[in-house]
């Protein structure tokens, strides 16, 4: 309001500069002293009475209403002291009228001045506040478009009205979303719209996922807002891709898993190391000796090495109890994508799994399945690394009420598989144990963990059990 009435000041500064009051009424009063002098110089037989409207007129611009009914008084007086052959009551009655008519042309005039002012300082305020909308829409569409996060705006019947940079980028980048229906990208946001009106304006937050233009599904954060009735019902929405957060995360549990191999690798070893120093200290002692049946130094040494077999042997899923619940690949796949296909586009590399719609969920723990064949990849990423093509893909199939995963690459196969699943196997750029806990994990869903020999590249198949099957227990899988 303050920038208002500034505008104003200088609006009215700016009139006043153009014609002062002063030189107003000094013209006036120059009009009035020359009809004053034509009339006491040529002495007229009639009267210049009605010129003495215009003197009035010029000074109503500037006067207000009673100093302009003054100046009609003066003007009339003015005007009685040339007109003779007049009785008093007829002087008086002229002056009335006089006064009367230039006060009502003076005042008409200022009204009409009053009223022009008025329908200024309106304009100009429109003016004002229609520069300051457009400077506010402009700032907006900017803030919208350099924004990373995708901004959207839908209507009632669900059909984009209005998409920044980023949100085509994100669902739909070969083209604009302007008119397109919501629902083919953002199924969420398309549900929202059929609620009830009654419910009135609803704001919140939502994860869900995503459709590109392509088909491919992305995990994303969405706040949205649903706001106006009828016809004027919209939604407002900024959506965030979640890609980069779940596959960190899920490259985060990864590596937690794998240092925690590391660790049990570690305290195994140790204990490797303390039995096979005692079996050392057990033959030297049997080397100073001649009869060693029945020895109790001998007795120790079958201990200790009976210990030590035992050790090496350990099932790292005898005591293992996974919670089991129904898993849809075809969704897996999706969440797949997001979680490893950013690292095989780093290398120039592709990943592929489509997963057909007459596919079963299968019974398996979710993370521990996708840590199995976040496994996979990882090893399949280090194994292509010199290959001239650099493939890895999942290919589903349904047999016999299980479920079958191949997964392959196209790296240079394995030369040996005889300690392929064993733990602490040589060769490994890890603990050794990737392989052997990811079967033990896959066991412990009721399936099974196995390589294929293939004639290029490295093949592994996963047996899963589908949903419908009944040969195991649907809750959780059996101790092992």
């Amino acid at each position: 309001m303050e920038r208002v009435n500034s505008f104003y000041k200088r609006f009215i500064h700016m009139r006043v500069a153009a014609g002062t009051r002063g030189q107003i009424l000094l013209t006036a009063l120059v009009l009035v002293a020359i009809l004053v002098l034509l009339e006491w110089h040529f002495n007229f037989d009639f009267s210049l009475g009605i010129l003495y409207i215009f003197p009035v007129m010029i000074a109503a611009t500037v006067l207000s209403r009673w100093q302009i009914v003054v100046a009609a008084a003066f003007c009339a007086y003015m005007r009685g002291l040339f007109t003779a052959d007049e009785t008093q009551i007829e002087h008086i009655l002229r002056f009335c009228m006089a006064t009367v008519a230039y006060a009502g042309c003076g005042l008409w005039i200022y009204q009409i001045a009053d009223l022009r002012r008025v329908v200024l300082k309106h304009y100009s305020r429109l003016r004002y506040e229609q520069r300051m909308r457009r400077r506010a829409q402009e700032q907006l569409r900017l803030l919208a478009e350099s924004s990373p996060a995708a901004i959207l705006t839908v209507d009632s019947d669900g059909v984009i009205l209005a998409a920044n940079r980023a949100a085509e980028n994100m669902l739909q980048p070969a083209e604009m979303l302007t008119g397109h229906s919501i629902r083919h990208f953002m199924p969420l946001f398309h549900d929202a719209l059929q609620l009830p009106p009654g419910l009135g304006d609803i704001s919140t937050s939502a994860n869900a996922w995503a459709r590109r233009g392509d088909g491919m599904q992305i995990p994303t954060t969405t706040w949205f807002s649903i706001y106006g009735e009828g016809e004027a019902r919209h939604l407002a929405a900024i959506i965030v891709d979640m890609s980069n957060e779940v596959r960190e995360r899920e490259h985060a549990q990864f590596e937690q898993i794998a240092s925690h191999d590391r660790i049990l690798a570690s305290a195994v070893s140790h204990e490797i190391r303390n039995l096979c120093s005692a079996i050392f200290v057990v033959a030297s002692n049997m080397e100073r000796s001649t009869d060693i049946a029945g020895h109790p130094d001998f007795v120790a040494l079958k201990n200790l090495a009976s210990g030590l077999r035992d050790l090496a042997s350990v099932d790292l899923s005898k005591k293992a109890r996974i919670q089991l619940s129904p898993v849809r690949l075809q969704e897996l796949a999706e969440e797949m994508r997001v979680i490893i296909g950013q690292d095989w586009d780093d290398i120039g590399g592709e990943f592929d799994w489509r997963v057909p719609d007459n596919i079963p969920a299968v019974r398996a723990n979710r993370q521990g399945l996708i840590q199995t064949l976040l496994n996979l990849s990882q090893n399949s990423l280090r194994a292509v690394q010199e290959s001239p093509r650099q493939r890895f893909s999942i290919d589903t199939v349904l047999h016999e009420g299980r479920v079958l995963l191949r997964v392959s690459d196209t790296g240079p196969g394995l030369k040996t598989t005889e300690q392929l699943f064993q733990p602490f196997r040589p060769g490994s750029d890890g603990s050794g144990l990737g392989l052997y806990v990811s079967r033990a994990l896959i066991e412990s869903f009721g399936g099974e963990l196995r390589y294929q020999p293939a004639n290029a590249g490295c093949c592994f198949v996963i047996t899963l059990l589908a949903e419908h099957n009944e040969d195991q227990p649907a809750d959780t899988a059996e101790e092992r």
